[in-house]
This record gives C-alpha cells, sequence and structure tokens, in this order.
C-alpha cells in the first residue's frame, strides 16, 4: 500500500499536550491473513485521519503486541491492506487482548475490560460497511436504492440512525456522543448518496424536495458537533457538503487545484466551526500529500491555517504535507528526462516511429492514478536494463492539457528517466483502442513494440514482475526478417 504513514503517537502526545500519556496495550494474534499485511490506523484526539497507517508488525507465531501512549480515548481500526476493513478495538488506557480473523470482515475478537464499547464500534464497523454497501450497489440495507421520493429516504435514515442510538448504553458520555454522531455522519453519507442520483432528474418541484430534505437531513446531524471528527465518513460527508453547496447545484466545476482549494479553503472557513473547521481545513492539506497533487497555493493557505489554528493537534502532520508540497514543487528536473511535443501528433505511430529498430516498452498513466504512482517504485531494475539493452521507456500520459505542469513536475519527482508524451485528443481515441476494451482504458498499462515496430505486447507485464517483464523485451528484441 502507497502512501503510508506513521505518526508516532507518543511523540506527538508529548509535544502537543505537555503531559506523560498512558499506555494502552493491545495484545492478540492474527489468523487467516494468507501473507498479506494488516495495517491499522489510530485516531488522534478523537480524530479519524483518512490513508494514515502503520503495518502491524506480527511475530514468527503470529502474534503481536502494541504498546500505544493515549491522553483520553481512541480508536485503532484494522485493515487487511488493499482489501477490507476488519474492525475495531476501543482504546484506553489498560490491557486488552484481541483476536484478528482476517478471513472476513469485522471479526475481532476483543478480550478485556471494554466489552460495552467494543460492542458499539462492532456495530458502527457494521453500519459502515453498509453504507459502502450501498454506494457500491453490491446491497441496500436500507431499502432506499429504489425509492426515488426524497421525504421518504430522509425518513428511512433517520429512523434506521433512531434504532441504532438506543442501542448505545453502559457506556461514558464522550464515547456516546461520539457513537451517535458517527451513526449519523454514516446516515447523512447514505443520503448523499442518493441525493447525487437523483436530486437533478425530473422537474423543478422534484430538485426542491430532494435539497429541502438534505437540509433537513444537515439539520439531524448538525455538522459542527465537535464529535463528527470521529467518524470514518468525516473526510468524505465535508468534501461532499462543501461541494454540494459550492458546486453542485450550479453545476460548475473548477479543474484548477489553486483555486478549487481556496474556494474550499474559505467555505469551510465562513460555514464551519472549531474542531470539525480545523479538521476540515487540514484534512485539505494532508488529501494534498495523499492524492500527490502538490497544489503551488498549498504553502500560502498554510500560513492561513497556521494563524487560525496556531495549536491544533493537527498542525505537525499539516506541516509535514507543506513541506513535502514545496520540496515537488521548487525541485529540479533531472538529467535523462525527455518530453516530446505531441501538439501536432494525430497518430500513436508518429511518436513510435521516432525510435524505429528499437524495443519499445510503454508506460500508460496519469498523475491522478495512485496505482500509477505506486508503480514508479519498481522502475530502477527497469530503467538499469534498459540501458543496457537499448530498450526506449515511453511515458504516456492521459492527463488533460491543464496537467501539463503537474505532469512534467511528477515525472522528475519520480525520476522517471525516458521519453514523456501526453496523449492528445487527435490520438485518444487510437490508443484507447489500442489499449483498452471497448473505449474503457485501465492504468496503469504496459506494452511493448518490438525492433520492427509492431505491436508485439499488448499487455506486457508491470516493472514489479521484472523477470517476466525481461523475458518479453528480450522475445522483443529478436528481429525475424
Amino acid at each position: 500500500m502507497k502512501n503510508v504513514y506513521y505518526i508516532h503517537f507518543a511523540i506527538l502526545v508529548i509535544l502537543l499536550t505537555g503531559c506523560s500519556p498512558k499506555n494502552a496495550i493491545l495484545e492478540g494474534k492474527v489468523i487467516n491473513a494468507s501473507g498479506i499485511p494488516i495495517v491499522y490506523n489510530t485516531t488522534l484526539d478523537g480524530i479519524v485521519l483518512p490513508n494514515r497507517f502503520d503495518t502491524l508488525h506480527l511475530n514468527p507465531d503470529s502474534t503481536f503486541r502494541l504498546i500505544l501512549p493515549i491522553n483520553d480515548n481512541e480508536k485503532i481500526s484494522f485493515f487487511l491492506c488493499g482489501k477490507r476493513a476488519l474492525g475495531s478495538v476501543y482504546l484506553a488506557p489498560g490491557s486488552q487482548n484481541v483476536y484478528i480473523d482476517a478471513s472476513k470482515s469485522n471479526k475481532l475478537k476483543p478480550i478485556g475490560n471494554f466489552e460495552k464499547e467494543n460492542e458499539i464500534l462492532r456495530k458502527l464497523t457494521d453500519l459502515n460497511d453498509n453504507v459502502f454497501k450501498l454506494r457500491a450497489s453490491i446491497e441496500d440495507v436500507f431499502d432506499i436504492s429504489r425509492d426515488t421520493i426524497a421525504a421518504s429516504i430522509y425518513q428511512k435514515l433517520t429512523e434506521y440512525a433512531s434504532t441504532m442510538e438506543q442501542e448505545i448504553t453502559g457506556v461514558d458520555h464522550e464515547l456516546t456522543k461520539r457513537a451517535t454522531q458517527d451513526i449519523r455522519m454514516h446516515i447523512l453519507l447514505a443520503f448523499m448518496n442518493q441525493y447525487f442520483i437523483n436530486s437533478n432528474k425530473g422537474s423543478d418541484k422534484n430538485k426542491k424536495e430532494w435539497n429541502d430534505s438534505y437540509v433537513r437531513m444537515l439539520e439531524f446531524v448538525d455538522i459542527n458537533q465537535d464529535e463528527n471528527v470521529y467518524s470514518s465518513t468525516f473526510a468524505d460527508v465535508i468534501s461532499n457538503v462543501a461541494a454540494i453547496n459550492i458546486f453542485s447545484q450550479d453545476g460548475t466545476y473548477i479543474e484548477n487545484e489553486n483555486e478549487r482549494n481556496q474556494i474550499i479553503f474559505n467555505w469551510y472557513k465562513t460555514n464551519l466551526q472549531g474542531r470539525v473547521q480545523a479538521t476540515a481545513m487540514g484534512l485539505l492539506f494532508i488529501e494534498d500529500e495523499n492524492s500527490e497533487c502538490f497544489a503551488t497555493e498549498i504553502p500560502s493557505l498554510y500560513e492561513k491555517y497556521k494563524k487560525l489554528y496556531p495549536n491544533s493537534i493537527l498542525l505537525p502532520i499539516v506541516e509535514k504535507a507543506v513541506a513535502k508540497n514545496k520540496t515537488f514543487n521548487e525541485a529540479e528536473l533531472p538529467d535523462g528526462i525527455n518530453f516530446l511535443n505531441t501538439d501536432s501528433v494525430h497518430a500513436f505511430k508518429d511518436i513510435t516511429s521516432l525510435f524505429a529498430g528499437k524495443v519499445i516498452y510503454i508506460d500508460i498513466w496519469a498523475t491522478w492514478c495512485g496505482p500509477c504512482r505506486a508503480s514508479f517504485a519498481d522502475i530502477k531494475p527497469l530503467q538499469t536494463f534498459a540501458d543496457s539493452n537499448d530498450v526506449v521507456l515511453l511515458y504516456m500520459s492521459i492527463d488533460s492539457p491543464q496537467k501539463k505542469e503537474l505532469w512534467k513536475k511528477m515525472t522528475g519527482y519520480y525520476n522517471l528517466k525516458g521519453q514523456h508524451a501526453i496523449v492528445n485528443e487527435a490520438f485518444k481515441n487510437e490508443v484507447y483502442g489500442l489499449f483498452g476494451d471497448h473505449g474503457y482504458l485501465t492504468i496503469p498499462h504496459y506494452a511493448i513494440i518490438n525492433k520492427e515496430g509492431i505491436l508485439q505486447f499488448p499487455s506486457a507485464a508491470s516493472p514489479k514482475d521484472m523477470d517476466k517483464l525481461i523475458e518479453q523485451l528480450e522475445e522483443a528484441s529478436i528481429v525475424t526478417q
């Protein structure tokens, strides 16, 4: 898993609070992981930070022991890396055991002093799974996917939430409030899913009914409740709320990352409060790092954020994200990277013919593609082989022209030595036809053109499978005539 980050909890807690944390000790065993890593995410002062994980290190017998310094109650969530959520465990000073069956979701078995708390977290994990299945059109336990009446969907979801809230008993007020808001945030996300599908269909009356029900749903949730940041849906929900208010209702779309970030930052400043505002703003910087957008105005927004929240617990994380942004944008382009001008190119062969008589390894990617960026961690052996065997590395980007500057900077950031081209509209359909499936192209995608100029491997091995790739490249280097 790429974009995996580890926050040293002890250092953060000591630096930011100035007091000695107590330890939550978690011991247990993992079964049925099939060699796939287990990763975990721990809340920070009750805040869920998306896409920030550490790997669970297992002993030879698949047991583990975690010592997590905390000052308050937190939540740790486990995931089968790249596959699915496994469930969450309540953290408080003291010890407990947990057994993780990685064969199915939510198969954690905590044993200790927090039985009621962990039962509530199990129910919240089930709710999270149910909302995910609704959004993925897999299953609908809420009975709303075929319902097009906004008021009806509002009633079904709020009744579902109320039923769940009645089951939150026997725990402290803090967890009760956090769990209540987590339920409501999930319900809001479920409503938003149907809102995006149905709100712009039909008459103006239908649109008004959907917007009225949406406002009622926002009132039901109370978007500015501090405890909302405890929900794993917070990042999605808060960005959706901003998008609906700013962009969706009038159909506006702003592709420029700098302009969009500035508009959203200002909307957060005007419409959000307290921990919700501080967290939502902080996530703008964290998302810039996670998605590697590296918008050039991020440092200036950071200065505004720092003035608003000079003591924010998120500040060290935000500072790290901004530092990475600056490094990216200030770096000089290394030698060995050549950009081809495709403005006047009308056919894919116009590019490949530039390297006649050579084997060409093609990597089709885009700056917004996470798996593409992740694959660049495996390119060094390929670069070495290409240098020694006169193989051309041709990186074909399907980014829009507006992303050209980001594209160039990213090639340098990942040290993608080779030839680089952006696919323009003139030969875009040709590329999608050659390497896609009925006009749909999955990236990253790899292909090999042999020395005779023939597309020998329309779907080649990736740099991660270097043994197979070398076989293909060597086969492509054989001249048959």
